[in-house]
């Protein structure tokens, strides 16, 4: 009898767990087959992101519980709360990730194509500055990348201070509800997590630092990727445009090229500088259509009006991170 009834609890829990899924289910096909953006995300995309985002809320877990167990490490306690809540759609938290999956997609293919060793980029090149200043912020970039490379669940060190804070709190109240007690360890935790965060010592600050201090130094280094190296090569431009790193990123590594022509008229890269950074970052996907528009329209196109273009990208960008509900509505 006992047997029976073990059975039946647990088939009725297998089975709501799949009724649910259902549900679930008609969500998620719904926003894949009918996408809002020109292109639907790829596998390697929603993968990335999926992996990144829980390295993410791993990393800040394992911070604020002081977690050693593997399986702990691997399967944050938090996860299910917060993914099933929704706060990590959000939309500046999923640009981060994006960013950084459109960071690493990039440096492989400077790494793959570049003929510049990295020893002789510019971050390497700089340790050896006579400007204490520099020499550290170069050290920064290379530390911060070398830490990337090693410690997924390092990422949340790369957080703006704003979404860290709502990130950690959130998961410091996750935490709570899962155990169904208070921790006041966890607290503490977080805040002391929170006080020793410092954006300055992350390699886009450094990067931007650098090219503050060195920008007219470094001339037209800086805007060429093999040389300066990506993470300086980024604040170059976002000097030059104001667009955020981050949105250059993301723009670099679209599926279309056309941005990133904009971007580099707009910081006055001459024609055939502009496209050999457009055939380094696009690779193969650089197609026929796009190289005939460029070679037609580049010198065209005048840099006042490039720049136009991008402040319009600034704003729409800013609106859609800080109300993401109101542009939906919208419809852009």
């Amino acid at each position: 009898m006992e047997t029976s009834l073990s059975l039946k609890d647990d088939l009725l829990n297998v089975a709501a767990y799949y009724a649910r899924d259902a549900q679930d289910l008609c969500s998620d096909v719904s926003a894949m087959a009918f996408p809002s953006g020109y292109m639907a995300p790829s596998e390697e995309m929603l993968a990335s992101v999926a992996s990144k985002m829980r390295a993410l809320i791993s990393g800040i877990e394992n911070s604020i519980t002081g977690a050693t167990d593997q399986s702990q490490i691997a399967h944050p306690q938090s996860w299910k709360l917060l993914s099933s809540s929704g706060f990590l759609r959000e939309a500046g938290l999923v640009d981060f990730i994006l960013a950084r999956f459109a960071e690493d997609r990039l440096n492989a293919r400077i790494a793959s194509q570049s003929e510049v060793p990295l020893l002789e980029q510019l971050p390497a090149r700089l340790l050896s500055d006579s400007d204490p200043v520099i020499a550290e912020a170069a050290q920064t970039i290379l530390m911060s990348e070398a830490a990337a490379r090693r410690s997924p669940r390092s990422l949340y060190r790369q957080l703006s201070p704003e979404i860290l804070h709502q990130l950690v709190w959130r998961i410091v109240a996750a935490l709570q509800i899962v155990s169904g007690a208070r921790n006041d360890d966890h607290t503490q935790a977080a805040k002391s997590l929170l006080s020793m965060h410092e954006e300055l010592q992350t390699g886009r600050v450094a990067a931007r630092k650098i090219i503050h201090f060195t920008g007219v130094t470094l001339g037209d280094q800086a805007m060429d990727p093999q040389q300066a190296g990506l993470a300086i090569f980024i604040a170059a431009v976002s000097s030059r445009t104001g667009l955020d790193q981050d949105h250059i990123l993301r723009l670099s590594d679209g599926h279309s090229s056309t941005p990133l022509a904009v971007i580099l008229r707009a910081c006055s890269i001459d024609r055939d500088a502009a496209m050999a950074v457009i055939c380094l970052f696009k690779r193969f996907t650089l197609t026929p259509y796009e190289i005939t528009l460029f070679n037609n329209s580049y010198n065209e196109l005048s840099i006042e009006n490039a720049q136009i273009a991008i402040d319009g990208w600034c704003t729409d960008r800013l609106q859609y991170i800080s109300f993401p509900d109101l542009t939906i509505a919208a419809g852009k």
